[in-house]
C-alpha cells in the first residue's frame, strides 16, 4: 500500500495527521510511506527521514500513479481539475458548503474518491477529532483576553500565530490565574472539546460550570448570565439549543464568549450573535452590551504540536487497518452519497 503524506497548502497549516512516530508505525507494518518536503510543518523532514520515510517534493502527489493513496489533513489546492487517486482528508463538503460540487467533480473527472476523515466512523463516532485541542485553546484564549484587560494590559486581540507548545500558553494563564475570582461556563462540558475548555479554564484560576445535554434541556438562561465566561462546545445538527439571543447581550455578568463550535452560518446556531469566524488576526469582536466574542474556526493549529500528537495516535489503528474496516467503508459511503447528490 503506497501512500504519500502531502505537505498542506493553507500557508498557516502546521498540523499533520500523522507523526514521525506513527508514521515509524506504519512503515514497520509494511506500508510504503513518503513524506512531502514542508517547510512549515510542526515536525521536519528529518523526524521522517530518521522513521525510514523517503522525502520528496513538495507537490509530488499531483503526478502520483493513481494507486497511491493521498494523506493530508485540510483541503486542496484547487488545481489540479482532475483527482485519479484515493485521498484522505478533511473536505468540507458534504453538508453542500459553498463550491462543493465543483470540488466533488474534480474526483469523479478523474476517477479518484475521497475518505473525508470527518466521515470515518465506527458506530457512528468518529475514530479521530480535534475537539480536545479546539476547546483548550478557545477557552485559554478568552481567558486571556479577559484576565489582561481587565489589569489594563493587552493580549491576544491584536493577532495570534502557532505556539511551539502548550507550555507556552499554559505560563500564561497560570500568571493571570493568580488574582482571578471570575468563573466560567462551558456548555458541552463533557464532550472531548468540552473537556479541553474546563481544563484551560482552571489553569487561568476560573471557577468553572459545567453544563451538558441535562443542564440545558430546560436553559435557564438568567443562570448563564451570572457568568462572567461563556464557552460554547455543542456543535448542533438540528433545533433545539439557543444559548443567547442578542437582546441577552449586556445582560448579568457575561462579558466574554468563545465559541469553540463555531457554525455562525447555520441555521441551527445556538449563538445568532455575530455573522462570521473571527480571525488569527483579529481574534475578538466586539459586540453589543460591552461583550466580546471570539470564533476561531481553526483553532487547534495554533497548538500544532498537541494536535498532531493527539489526533496521530487517534487515527493511527483505523490507518494501520487501510483500506478494509468499517470505518472506511462508512467514509466511502458518504463519498458516494454525495456525488449522487452533486450529480443531481
Amino acid at each position: 500500500m503506497k501512500i504519500i503524506l502531502r505537505s498542506e497548502a493553507r500557508p498557516t497549516e502546521r498540523r499533520t495527521p500523522l507523526t514521525p512516530k506513527n508514521a515509524k508505525a506504519l512503515l514497520d507494518a509494511g506500508f510504503d510511506l513518503s513524506v512531502e518536503h514542508s517547510d512549515r510543518r510542526v515536525f521536519p523532514d528529518e523526524a521522517y527521514a530518521a522513521a525510514g520515510c523517503k522525502i520528496i517534493a513538495e507537490g509530488s502527489w499531483t503526478t502520483a500513479p493513481a494507486d497511491t493513496t493521498i494523506l493530508g489533513l485540510k483541503e486542496l489546492p484547487d488545481a489540479p481539475a482532475s483527482l485519479p487517486n484515493p485521498f484522505i482528508h478533511f473536505a468540507h463538503l458534504y453538508k453542500e458548503q459553498s463550491g462543493w460540487e465543483a470540488e466533488i467533480a474534480r474526483f469523479t473527472r478523474g476517477g479518484g474518491w475521497l475518505y473525508d476523515i470527518e466521515y470515518l466512523t465506527v458506530n457512528r463516532r468518529r475514530v479521530a477529532a480535534f475537539g480536545y485541542w479546539a476547546g483548550w485553546m478557545g477557552a485559554a484564549l478568552a481567558a486571556w483576553r479577559q484576565l489582561v484587560a481587565a489589569q489594563g494590559k493587552a493580549g491576544p486581540e491584536g493577532g495570534v500565530s502557532s505556539f511551539e507548545s502548550r507550555a507556552e500558553v499554559e505560563d500564561i494563564l497560570q500568571e493571570l490565574a493568580v488574582n482571578n475570582s471570575k468563573n466560567a461556563i462551558v456548555i458541552g462540558a463533557k464532550g472531548r472539546s468540552g473537556q479541553g475548555a474546563t481544563e484551560a479554564l482552571k489553569l487561568a484560576g476560573y471557577t468553572v460550570s459545567e453544563w451538558d445535554i441535562e443542564e440545558t434541556r430546560s436553559l435557564d438562561r438568567t443562570a448563564l448570565l451570572t457568568h462572567d465566561l461563556l464557552v460554547n462546545c455543542v456543535l448542533m445538527t438540528g433545533p433545539g439549543l439557543l444559548l443567547l439571543r442578542p437582546e441577552d447581550l449586556g445582560q448579568g455578568k457575561l462579558r466574554m464568549i468563545s465559541d469553540v463550535s463555531c457554525d455562525p452560518f447555520s441555521d441551527f446556531n445556538p449563538l445568532p450573535i455575530y455573522s462570521a469566524p473571527s480571525t488569527w488576526d483579529a481574534p475578538f469582536e466586539a459586540l453589543a452590551g460591552g461583550v466580546e466574542i471570539t470564533s476561531i474556526d481553526n483553532l487547534p493549529s495554533l497548538l500544532p504540536r498537541e494536535a498532531s500528537e493527539d489526533f496521530s495516535d487517534l487515527i493511527l489503528p483505523t490507518l494501520l487497518a487501510y483500506p478494509s474496516g468499517e470505518a472506511w467503508q462508512a467514509a466511502r459511503a458518504s463519498f458516494d452519497d454525495a456525488v449522487k447528490r452533486a450529480d443531481g
